[in-house]
């Protein structure tokens, strides 16, 4: 196959489109698979593996099956960290209407600390997909806050997940058919790409401050 100039380019091109159609269609199969409730997170995780191996330029796999032994293997363990992840934003938004409805002194602090915790829970859910790979060995609380804390030291990276988020949203908006081929696939792709990066990025200064610290 020719892979350079044009022609090498739109080759490519034409594989990641077929690539992120295929997977965004594996993820909505086996969400359903699963009844959505119990099937979604287990095949957003087994989306985000895949996702793991293509930018690391692991090509060397079967998709339909790794795609079912990773949505088989984490089937609980995903539906477990994703409903927690969901009930701690849900509590969030509660709690912060709540407190937007009464009156009461020390409200407006209130409602301050909790848009604080909804702009840390945001920037956590950009991680979350990537972080379900990265981090499936760890517990519930130890999971949550690795991905806190990798968040809260990767605002640059954040960013730019944002900025390419939000330019695929607008054209998921003037295609709206788009969406249902490559929505959740795409999203897949922008952030384990940047969530890669941010991981290597930070995994070394804390090496390099060790090092420091030893010295």
């Amino acid at each position: 196959m020719e892979t350079a100039g044009i022609r090498g380019i739109a080759l490519r091109l034409c594989d990641w489109i077929v690539r992120l159609a295929y997977v965004n269609g594996l993820w909505l199969g086996f969400s359903l698979l699963g009844g959505v409730v119990l099937g979604f997170f287990p095949a957003l995780r087994a989306m985000f593996v895949v996702m793991k191996k293509w930018c690391m330029n692991e090509d060397d796999f079967s998709l339909v099956p790794l795609f079912y032994k990773e949505w088989k293997r984490s089937f609980w363990q995903a539906n477990k960290l994703g409903y927690t992840v969901l009930s701690v934003g849900t509590v969030l938004v509660l709690d912060y209407v709540i407190v937007m409805e009464l009156a009461f002194t020390g409200s407006q602090a209130v409602a301050a600390f909790l848009v604080l915790c909804l702009v840390l829970y945001a920037l956590m859910l950009l991680f979350i997909g990537p972080a379900l790979v990265h981090f499936s060995h760890r517990s519930i609380y130890p999971f949550l806050k690795s991905v806190m804390l990798y968040s809260v030291a990767s605002l640059p990276y954040a960013l730019l997940m944002g900025l390419f988020l939000s330019v695929a949203t607008v054209l998921f908006l003037m295609v709206p058919p788009a969406a249902v081929c490559f929505g959740g696939s795409l999203f897949a792709w922008i952030t384990t790409s940047v969530s890669l990066r941010a991981f290597a990025r930070t995994n070394q200064l804390v090496d390099t401050t060790k090092e420091a610290e030893t010295i």
